[in-house]
């Protein structure tokens, strides 16, 4: 099963850590959260009961390519 990392830090600190990635001053580290939330309450809101059907069944759906 593959596990995503997740970080809560504020805007203004999620910011300043991108800023500070462009600019080369900081190298995010193996593991990092690749996923930033402002909150517990909007990790919440994005793993909902309707949110996680919706990512279930994207997770499942066959994308069969169309030709036409």
């Amino acid at each position: 099963m593959a596990y995503l990392k997740v970080g809560i830090a504020s805007m203004e600190q999620y910011k300043a850590r991108t800023l500070a990635i462009a600019r080369g001053e900081y190298v995010p580290r193996p593991g990092e959260p690749k996923v930033w939330f402002q909150s517990i309450e909007s990790v919440a809101q994005v793993l909902s009961d309707e949110s996680s059907a919706l990512v279930a069944l994207a997770a499942n759906w066959k994308w069969r390519s169309r030709v036409s």
